[in-house]
């Protein structure tokens, strides 16, 4: 068959433009909505699939997205300060002074409100996502590490570290209400769907304590692999996943029977991990190797890696509070 030139031209000019993404057998996986990774080995942020990286500040950790997929807030550590990102452009909005030592970092659902867990100055930094400024900062107990929002964004629950509790607070007054005692040292945590059960992963203990919000009470201790950890529980509630950066797993938990019922072998340092809104596929920053593990959430298994850039720490998703 003859191709007429015109048509020749067409062709060459496609192919420059969208030139063919090989893939292995793992990696036809289908499409990856955008999400976005810490990166501590380069004072750095990246956005995948796609790639685009943005500068940031020393020691970066912890990153959230806005419900709106919008905007990005992401902690420097070293700086005492947010920086502030457009999610779609990467244009640096601001940098915003908090208090010492910030490590977690929330919006709020309703994406009006941000909160930085200053884990140096035992403290809480309320940040305006209109303005992007603090609006208040409140003492809140020994070394705050970070936060979950119930789905109303009436309430968040920050883990102390250092105390021994989680701080429970009233967004709309900035407030501390009650504190519910949590041995070992809690580091990170997330709320069940239907808002009645904290899942919280503690350094000193190495356990995944669950814990029932209205009575206080810690219904199940899971054990866990080596510490620090993350922790993210499925949009659906049926399976909570917990990292450990000293090991190379990440655990699984079945929230219903308060048991591990398996381990995902992801590489050295899993850290950051959070599932996509559909809970299909789990991100695991896994920091000994500078990759993203893409975690099949129904058959463990990994089933792509995605390279992101030298010590990936935190993963934030739009649609994961």
């Amino acid at each position: 068959m003859r191709i007429h030139p015109l048509q020749f031209l067409v062709g060459f000019l496609l192919i420059s433009l969208f030139p063919p993404v090989l893939v292995s057998a793992g990696q036809a996986t289908g499409a990856h909505d955008p999400f976005f990774v810490t990166l501590q080995g380069e004072n750095a942020i990246v956005r995948l699939p796609d790639g685009a990286r943005w500068d940031a500040g020393k020691a970066m950790t912890y990153i959230t997205v806005s419900p709106d997929g919008k905007r990005v807030l992401a902690t420097s550590s070293g700086e005492d300060r947010i920086y502030a990102y457009d999610a779609y452009s990467g244009e640096m909005l601001k940098r915003i002074p908090v208090g010492k030592t910030p490590k977690g970092i929330k919006i709020a659902p309703d994406g009006g409100i941000a909160i930085a867990a200053d884990e140096g100055g035992g403290t809480l930094s309320f940040i305006d996502m209109e303005s992007l400024t603090v609006v208040k900062t409140l003492p809140v107990g020994e070394m705050p590490h970070n936060t979950a929002f119930s789905s109303d964004g009436k309430t968040a629950y920050v883990a102390l570290q250092g105390g021994d509790g989680i701080a429970v607070i009233d967004v709309e007054t900035m407030e501390k209400t009650r504190e519910i005692t949590v041995e070992g040292a809690p580091h990170n945590v997330d709320i069940s769907a239907d808002d009645k059960t904290l899942y919280v992963a503690g350094i000193a203990s190495q356990m995944l304590d669950v814990v029932d919000i209205a009575s206080g009470a810690v219904r199940a201790r899971v054990p866990l692999s080596p510490p620090h950890y993350g922790v993210d529980v499925l949009p659906d509630g049926s399976q909570v996943f917990v990292s450990g950066i000293a090991g190379t797993v990440v655990n699984v938990v079945d929230p219903a029977k308060g048991e591990r019922t398996g381990q995902v072998e992801v590489g050295s340092g899993p850290h950051g991990l959070r599932a996509d809104a559909r809970g299909e596929h789990l991100y695991v920053a896994v920091s000994g190797e500078d990759v993203i593990a893409v975690v099949d959430t129904t058959t463990h298994k990994v089933v792509r890696r995605m390279a992101t850039g030298a010590k990936p720490f935190w993963v934030a998703v739009p649609g994961n509070r």
